[in-house]
C-alpha cells in the first residue's frame, strides 16, 4: 500500500511483483487509528478473494527499521508505530518503509534496474526524491525520508520555495509550484495535470513553465550522475510528465552541467501511475518473506 494525503493506493502482487489486483480507498482522515482502519478494511477486502502472505507500506517521510514512521509532514505523524499498529488491526506481518526506497526495491529486484550494480531513482510529484542503491542496497541513514534533495539549488536566479530557498527544486519541479505559476499565466485556478497538458499541447507559457523545471531536473541528474556515478537513472512519480514533455531541455541541461567526456547512463522514465509506488512497497514483503525475515515479526 501506498499512502497518500487523501487516498490508500493498494496493489496485490504475486512473488514476482506483477500485479493481480489494485484499488484507491478515500482517506478521509489521516490520524492514525483512522488510517489503520482503513488499511484494515482494504484488507479484509483482498484477503477475502485471495491469501496475503504479509503486507508492505510506503510513506513519504522518515521511517525506523521498516517498523515506525518518525515523521511524515503531509499526514502530521511523529513516531507512529505503524507497523505494529497494522499487525494488530490485520494480524499480517506488515512493514513500512519510505516510498522512494521501497520504489527503489522494486526497480532493484524486478523493475528496470536489476542487472544494474548502482543507480539513482528521482520521483517528482507533491515533492521530489531520490534514492540511490549500490550493490542491492538502498542508501539510507537517520536522516533519510526528511526531503533533502527537495532544496537541492537549481537557479539561483529562480522564485522561493515556502522555505525562502531561491531556486531550489521544491520551488522549481513540485506538483504545486508548477500549478502555481501555471495560474498565474492563464489567470485562472490551474492544477499541475492541467498545466502539463496545455505544455504538451503547445501552449507557450505553460511550455515555459516546464521546459524551465525540466532545466533544473537536468542540473539535478548531472549532479547526481557526477557524484555518485550511476549506472542508470529512473524519473518516476505522478510527475514523470514533466520529464517526457521537457526532454529536450532536459537532457541538453544535463550536458550543459557535465564534461563531454562523460558517459550519460540510461534514463527511464516510468509510468507515473500512482499504482507503481504500492507494488514498491508490495516488494518489502516479497523480500521478507523470500527471505524468511517474516518469522521474526
Amino acid at each position: 500500500m501506498k499512502i497518500r494525503e487523501n487516498e490508500i493506493v493498494a496493489a496485490v502482487t504475486n512473488m514476482r511483483g506483477d500485479i493481480v489486483a489494485h484499488s484507491i480507498t478515500p482517506l478521509l482522515e489521516p490520524h492514525p487509528p483512522a488510517l489503520v482502519s482503513r488499511v484494515a478494511e482494504v484488507h479484509r477486502a483482498v484477503s477475502a478473494e485471495r491469501a496475503i502472505t504479509g503486507i508492505g507500506i510506503g510513506v513519504g517521510g522518515a521511517v525506523h527499521k521498516r517498523r515506525s514512521v518518525i515523521s511524515a509532514s503531509f499526514l502530521g505523524w511523529r513516531d507512529v508505530p505503524l507497523a505494529d499498529l497494522v499487525e494488530s488491526a490485520t494480524g499480517a506481518p506488515t512493514l513500512v518503509e519510505n516510498d522512494v526506497v521501497a520504489l527503489c526495491e522494486y526497480e532493484d529486484w524486478f523493475g528496470a534496474a536489476r542487472e544494474d550494480d548502482r543507480f539513482a531513482v528521482i520521483t517528482l510529484g507533491i515533492g521530489t526524491g531520490f534514492g540511490l542503491v549500490v550493490n542491492g542496497q538502498p542508501i539510507v541513514n537517520e536522516d533519510y525520508g526528511i526531503g533533502l534533495v527537495g532544496h537541492w539549488p537549481m537557479d539561483p536566479t529562480g522564485p522561493f520555495c515556502d522555505q525562502g530557498h531561491r531556486g531550489c527544486a521544491a520551488a522549481l519541479l513540485n506538483s504545486d509550484a508548477i500549478a502555481r505559476y501555471a495560474t498565474e499565466v492563464f489567470g485562472t485556478q490551474t492544477s499541475f495535470d492541467e498545466a502539463v497538458q496545455s505544455a504538451a499541447e503547445g501552449h507557450p507559457g505553460a511550455l515555459r513553465i516546464v521546459e524551465h523545471a525540466a532545466q533544473g531536473l537536468g542540473i539535478l541528474i548531472a549532479a547526481v550522475c557526477n557524484l555518485t556515478l550511476p549506472e542508470r537513472i529512473i524519473i518516476a512519480g505522478e510527475g514523470v510528465r514533466l520529464a517526457d514533455i521537457g526532454w529536450h531541455s532536459l537532457l541538453r541541461s544535463i550536458r550543459d552541467h557535465r564534461s563531454p567526456r562523460a558517459h550519460m547512463p540510461p534514463i527511464d522514465l516510468a509510468s507515473g501511475d500512482n499504482v507503481e509506488w504500492a507494488r514498491g512497497a508490495a516488494v518489502l514483503a516479497i523480500q521478507a518473506f523470500a527471505l524468511g525475515r517474516f518469522s521474526g515479526i
